[in-house]
Formats: structure tokens, sequence, C-alpha cells
């Protein structure tokens, strides 16, 4: 049987890389999302709910992000953190990445 400490170090852990419960998580917050993809997403992405198509062709929208079949907090957390030949290699802190991932969320059709 696990000690109780290395149970508390197993859960630390899967908390620091992202696997805890989705309920032990926090949301980001979607006005500082904005905030941030206006600073450094807007170069390549449309980032509103008004914009159909971005400056870059190859990039999606973040409404075309939202509004993809079965996008989560989770499937953006590993889109995020997974490197990609047509992005620059881009570090987000925590935080910056919950925010955006909250606003991006937020243009997803409310119907679905």
């Amino acid at each position: 049987m696990l000690k109780l400490s290395t149970l508390m170090g197993i859960f630390t852990v899967m908390f620091a890389y992202g696997l805890a419960p989705l309920g032990a998580q926090e949301m980001g917050s979607t006005a500082a999302g904005e905030a941030y993809a206006k600073q450094f997403c807007i170069e390549c992405h449309g980032i509103s709910e008004k914009v159909e198509m971005s400056p870059n062709l190859t990039a999606p929208s973040f409404k075309e992000i939202a509004d993809t079949p079965g996008m989560t907090r989770q499937a953006l957390l590993v889109w995020f953190r997974t490197p990609h030949p047509t992005m620059p290699n881009l570090v987000l802190e925590m935080q910056n990445e919950e925010d955006v991932i909250a606003y991006i969320l937020s243009l997803k059709k409310i119907n679905e």
C-alpha cells in the first residue's frame, strides 16, 4: 500500500503537469486572454468573433478553433504544449495560456 506522502507526491506532480482533475484547475480570464491575443496573436490569427479569415491564411481564426467539433479546454492545453511547424515556438506562462484558452472557448457557438 502506498504511503500518504507518496500519494501526495504523485498528486503534486500530476497537478504541476496539468493532469489533475479538471475541477481542481482554475480557468482563465476571457478579458485577459483577449488582451494577450491582441498583443501577440493578431499578426497571424483572426482573433475576434467577427473575423472569419486570419491575416496568415494558413493560421485558423480563433473562431474556427473554438468551433472545431470536440474542442475543449483540455484539447487546447495539449495543442498549446505541442510544437507546430507552422507556428513560432511560443512559450506561454501558464496564466497566459489559461487566459487565451478561456478567450478562444468564449467564441464557441452557444448552441453546440
